[in-house]
């Protein structure tokens, strides 16, 4: 796992240190990440978390680009009521019901640029959970899995070296690493600010 999140990294540099200076852009940025799993056991309600990183845009032409990120993300979500009963077996009675989750978060973005006030971003992402802060279940055992893949979707709006984005990302990894009768998958709408250094 640790060899695919390096790799992705590396991937990221490598585009950053190919692009020509002035073609190439970075920053700084934050949102507020609203997070939710649908699945059995889970709340599926959208909880407040929050993502900071960096960024870097390397425009090929006028209208398409390439917007590598780094983040780190924070995500929050709760067990239902019926968790224990779903996975009665394994699930440890005592657990708390609040779930946190952090991720290293690295999405690789499309940029088209519709003109110089607003551009469509689209691609894929990947996160490795590095840290969870659950007891879901007995003998110390992880609920969930490490790497998740999603397909995000968005929209920014750019003013001089400050930008403003909404995004949508959609999971497509089973995060359940309890059993194979019930699928996890995430959702997440984002709300944020990115500032440009150069």
């Amino acid at each position: 796992m640790k060899k695919r999140l390096l790799s992705a990294v590396a991937m990221v540099l490598f585009i950053i240190s190919a692009a020509r200076a002035q073609e190439l852009h970075y920053g700084i940025k934050a949102d507020l990440n609203l997070f939710k799993i649908d699945g059995e056991g889970i709340q599926s309600n959208y909880n407040p978390g929050v993502r900071l990183g960096v960024f870097a845009t390397y425009d090929f032409t006028k209208a398409w680009g390439l917007q590598p990120e780094l983040l780190f993300t924070q995500a929050n979500d709760k067990k239902s009521d019926v968790f224990n009963a779903r996975y009665v077996n394994t699930s440890n009675h005592d657990a708390n019901s609040k779930i946190k989750l952090s991720y290293i978060t690295i999405p690789l973005l499309i940029r088209y640029n519709i003109n110089k006030l607003i551009t469509v971003n689209a691609g894929p992402q990947y996160s490795f959970l590095f840290f969870s802060n659950e007891n879901l279940l007995i003998n110390n055992r992880d609920a969930f899995k490490r790497n998740d893949f999603g397909l995000v979707g968005g929209l920014t709006v750019s003013l001089h070296a400050v930008h403003f984005y909404g995004r949508y990302v959609v999971g497509i990894t089973d995060l359940n690493n309890i059993d194979d009768r019930y699928k996890w998958k995430t959702q997440q709408a984002q709300i944020g600010v990115g500032i440009n250094i150069k």
